[in-house]
């Protein structure tokens, strides 16, 4: 697999080869069809407070979506060429780009757990950008908020 890797901030991000990861029990490899580029991405790149939370070296990309390639043992809900995306906030507690190279790269090695089918409706590209920043709007639509069915609410902004 290639990837833009991360190694420290400050530095330019590195293109590097590694050896593409095989499938280890409850996880799932993903051929990354898209991943968007946040906020905590340039955060890294520029502020050193980023390092106490990432596995560094580390190919970065947090939100991403693609299409399973490999199924490892124990995984019962996703197959071979379902698409999916991952959730960066997901029950595993491990953030791709963060605690496990994540969508700068080809390939993705993610916990089973973290993943979502995405709709056959929904582009794979719209599926990665629904991960990260969908989870903040939906944070701060229904948890911070506390937004119930049948209220009127006014959304600012895109």
């Amino acid at each position: 697999m290639r990837g833009w890797q991360f190694t420290a901030t400050h530095a330019p991000l590195q293109m590097v080869e590694k050896e593409d990861p095989k499938a280890q029990e409850g996880y799932v490899l993903i051929k990354t069809g898209a991943v968007g580029i946040r906020h905590s991405d340039v955060g890294a790149l520029e502020s050193e407070e980023w390092m106490s939370i990432m596995n560094v070296p580390i190919i970065m990309g947090h939100e991403n979506a693609g299409t399973i390639i490999e199924v490892g043992p124990g995984v019962v809900d996703f197959k071979v060429g379902d698409r999916v995306a991952i959730c960066p906030t997901g029950p595993s507690g491990m953030a791709p780009g963060y605690a496990y190279d994540g969508g700068f790269g080809t390939r993705i090695h993610a916990p089973a757990s973290d993943l979502v089918h995405v709709p056959d409706e929904l582009s794979i590209k719209e599926a990665a950008s629904a991960t990260d920043a969908g989870m903040t709007s939906y944070h701060a639509l229904f948890t911070a908020g506390q937004a119930k069915p049948g209220m009127k609410i006014a959304l600012i902004g895109i």
